[in-house]
């Protein structure tokens, strides 16, 4: 995992994922994100790429409810500031079961755990609040 912290953008997967952000007019980059961790079967463990993204997306989502997290790349900023009216209910919902997801049961989670370092966990935790 190229990961130089626990926050969602401070990894090689959310960095490559806030590309897509910056050209997505209608927001299907987000919701894909979400949606591709929302619909894995149960048995099967969310992938670490797919968690990253999810987690990223759905800073994202969490930052325009508010309040605005302080580690935001600029690209998202911008895109959230151009399409914050877009974010409803429905994506604060589908936002929260991706994170909870990815905080009970997926490879990011393994190899966070592997670490011994409770910050990821903590920051996943907050978001999972702050979409609530």
């Amino acid at each position: 995992m190229g990961a130089w912290g626990p926050g969602p953008f401070q990894n090689d997967d959310a960095s490559d994922w806030v590309w897509d952000l910056e050209s997505d007019d209608d927001g299907s980059v987000v919701i894909e994100a979400l949606s591709i961790i929302v619909d894995t079967p149960i048995d099967e463990l969310p992938e670490v790429t797919e968690c990253n993204n999810a987690l990223a997306a759905a800073e994202v989502v969490a930052s325009v409810r508010g309040p605005r997290s302080d580690s935001l790349p600029d690209e998202a900023i911008v895109w959230i500031s151009a399409h914050a009216s877009r974010i409803d209910r429905s994506w604060l919902a589908l936002a929260s079961g991706a994170v909870e997801r990815i905080m009970i049961d997926s490879e990011l989670k393994e190899l966070w755990d592997e670490t011994g370092d409770d910050s990821w966990h903590v920051g996943v935790a907050d978001m999972v609040a702050r979409l609530r």
